[in-house]
């Protein structure tokens, strides 16, 4: 403490000389103080049509008298913001000095040392941007506050002026919001909760985020404890009282028609502006959003409805759903869970998962870009890797096949074969290329989904082949507006052609099959639309995403804690929803079809049919029977290299409708009862655990060939396809 007195004089006699020198810029105390003080400039959110999707207009600012407020708000408010608060003139030396020991010790802005009067003077007379400039106004208009009025004034200016969140300016409206009652009438537990939001309104409010607020209420109630106001065994029993708020509240302040989208929106405008949540409602903003109305309202209806005809009703079993124009990148509709009153958690960026088979469209944009033909022919066979034996959904092998038929059927044995002559690195370039930022793993369980993504990259990633090969980033505000009408913020989308229209087209041709025929079948909504099912370890999550060529929309389901969700595939749920939000959204739009005049050629049979041409009568009639192998004895595939650097051991076996990334070590995931779904297939399974050098040797470039010639003319086999979707 001897050594802090001396700094904290150095630098409060600095601050004043500093702050004198500055202080042509400060606002004027007295007139502000004369005129009184109103925030009347809120903030508002606009769809595309103009709609007010979030604004705080409707409560008005109520000053109270510090008579009319709880003392337990008072002491709870003191005890937390500025203890010494009756000791100090404006500036407090002790608490600057801490702050910057704290600073220096942490290498970063951690403490802020600010006092009461200090909070005051940057919240009425000056913005909340982050620079010495402002630290040395604010410290200045402070002491000046302190020369003019009483500490009784300033404390009633602060309790009538602080933001705790949920559009409630002052402590009368932030006690009606949250409790309908005047605020004299809070209980100790009750002011507790209201004197810890000021610090982070949203991240404390109970309306959104009840864990944070009771132990941020906790935290207020020890430091009541500490200064004497209440004992020990007080604070004990007042944290047991269950917080109850009241709920009719959140309607009283806010219009929130997509909370989600609305908090995505808030953070980058907080993040390019350098404002705090206060900040940002006083600044009187007008910010023009893209999104759709119409979308956004069926999209919340078809989730909540979808995932309630499935029984996934409880608070962990959760959806979320994206829907973007791949043209100029507008997001229509944006989905994050299926009620942001119990989580806040946005599974629309936030939620890094397995997409399973999503994968495998990056692996075969990949091939068809090095100019592998869709009737390339494989054969799903057993292969065992190392200790790795990829396996099926249906744990059962079907034959020779063509590029074609093992997109549309979600085949894993092939799209291994496939990446493995590729190389991950080339699959993970191809990803990169087309929007995905997450990190990605170089190993052949790639394709299986071994790596997660979010939902925001991978829809928008599909987007590139619904958009002709051109990537446009997803973007969610138009316009930003002023209080004064001027236009201060625009976006400018940046268009890149990242895929020439050869593979696009032909990608989009093939899963154009995957819909009509294959995995996706479920989300056909009866005009021209192109996606892809995939489904993760043990069922664990399920996606379907799609495009038509003027929009683009990705469905996700899953449990928040990673549980398996047995027999939900992509192309039940998920696809169920998509199709239940795009053909209504779209029903009053015109029928567009794709431009795929630069296909590669590509036939109906080519999906169901294969080439035997120079196979003896035992080959032509191998594949159309499940080849069987003792454990332990699955033949090594020619085409894999069987030097491959894969670990020796600890890897699961691959495959299902996709594969995922393996459990974590540290958290075991429970093997699930398999029960599927009636028509939707069987288990999945998981790709290998990733090796520990990122690359992995492939078949040489001269090793890379087809066993079949797809190009003869020769007899081909009519091979059904299976009778459970994937």
């Amino acid at each position: 403490m001897r050594l802090l007195r001396p700094l904290a004089s150095i630098v409060i006699a600095g601050t004043l000389l500093l702050g004198l020198s500055g202080c042509l810029g400060t606002p004027s105390v007295d007139k502000v103080l004369k005129e009184g003080i109103n925030p009347t400039r809120w903030t508002q959110v606009l769809a595309s049509d103009g709609t007010p999707i979030l604004s705080f207009g409707k409560f008005h600012h109520k000053n109270v008298a510090l008579e009319e407020v709880s003392p337990a708000f008072i002491d709870a408010l003191l005890a937390t913001e500025d203890r010494r608060f009756y000791s100090h003139h404006g500036v407090d030396p002790v608490a600057i000095a801490r702050a910057i020991v704290r600073d220096v010790t942490h290498k970063g802005f951690r403490e802020g040392g600010s006092t009461i009067t200090q909070q005051l003077a940057r919240n009425v007379f000056l913005s909340n941007e982050r620079s010495i400039s402002r630290k040395l106004k604010e410290a200045f208009l402070a002491i000046e506050l302190e020369n003019k009025l009483s500490k009784k004034q300033i404390l009633e200016l602060y309790v009538n002026n602080i933001y705790f969140g949920e559009g409630a300016y002052g402590i009368k409206a932030a006690s009606e919001i949250y409790f309908g009652k005047p605020p004299s009438k809070l209980t100790i537990p009750e002011a507790a909760l209201i004197a810890g939001l000021p610090q982070a309104p949203s991240g404390y409010s109970p309306f959104q985020n009840m864990q944070a607020a009771k132990a941020r209420r906790d935290e207020v109630l020890d430091n009541l404890r500490e200064v004497g106001k209440l004992s020990a065994e007080e604070c004990e029993n007042y944290k047991k009282r269950p917080i109850r708020v009241n709920m009719a509240g959140r309607t009283i302040a806010s219009s929130n028609k997509a909370p989600f989208f609305n908090r995505y929106v808030m953070e980058q405008v907080m993040r390019h502006f350098s404002l705090d949540e206060q900040s940002f409602w006083q600044s009187g903003l007008k910010i023009y959003t893209t999104l759709d109305m119409r979308a956004q309202t069926l999209a919340d209806e078809v989730l909540r409805q979808g995932s309630a005809l499935y029984g996934r009703t409880r608070a962990t079993q959760q959806a979320a759903l994206l829907s973007i124009d791949p043209r100029t990148g507008a997001i229509l509709a944006y989905v994050g869970g299926k009620d942001y009153g119990k989580s806040q958690f946005d599974r629309v960026t936030q939620a890094i998962r397995s997409p399973g088979s999503l994968f495998k469209i990056f692996t075969y944009t990949t091939a068809i870009d090095q100019g592998y033909e869709p009737t390339r022919v494989y054969l799903d066979e057993p292969i065992k890797i190392g200790d790795w034996q990829p396996q099926n959904y249906d744990k059962s092998h079907h034959g020779y096949m063509t590029i074609a038929r093992a997109l549309m059927t979600s085949n894993n044995i092939v799209a291994v074969k496939v990446i493995n002559e590729l190389g991950p690195d080339a699959v993970i370039r191809m990803a990169r290329q087309m929007g995905i930022r997450s990190p990605l793993e170089a190993y052949l369980g790639l394709t299986l989904g071994g790596s997660g993504v979010n939902l925001m990259e991978i829809t928008s990633a599909f987007g590139v082949l619904a958009n002709r090969g051109v990537r446009v980033e997803p973007y969610a505000i138009e316009k930003i507006v002023d209080d004064g009408g001027r236009r201060i913020y625009g976006e400018h989308p940046v268009r890149l052609d990242v895929l020439n229209r050869t593979t696009v087209d032909t990608m989009v041709k093939m899963m154009q099959a995957v819909v009509t025929h294959g995995t996706g079948q479920a989300a056909n909504i009866g005009r021209p639309m192109a996606g892809k099912t995939g489904t993760s370890d043990d069922y664990r999550d399920a996606w379907f995403v799609g495009f038509t060529p003027n929009v683009v929309t990705g469905v996700w389901v899953g449990n928040d804690n990673n549980t398996p969700m047995p027999g939900m595939t992509g192309g039940s749920l998920p696809a169920v929803i998509w199709r239940n939000y795009m053909k209504p959204y779209l029903a009053s739009k015109p029928v567009e079809t794709f431009d795929l005049a630069f296909s590669k050629p590509l036939r109906d049979e080519d999906f169901i049919t294969y080439d035997l041409k120079n196979l003896s009568d035992k080959e032509k009639n191998s594949h159309l029977a499940i080849p069987e192998a003792k454990e332990g004895e699955l033949q090594q595939d020619p085409l894999i290299d069987p030097n491959a650097d894969l670990p020796a051991t600890g890897v699961p076996e691959g495959g299902g409708e996709a594969g995922s990334m393996p459990p974590s070590p540290e958290a075991p995931v429970p093997t699930p009862v398999q029960q599927p779904l009636p028509g939707y297939g069987g288990p999945t399974s998981s790709a290998p655990v990733p090796p520990s050098r990122q690359n992995v040797n492939v078949v040489p470039p001269e090793r890379r060939k087809t066993r079949i010639d797809p190009a003869a003319e020769t007899p081909s086999a009519l091979i059904p396809l299976p009778k459970e979707g994937y």
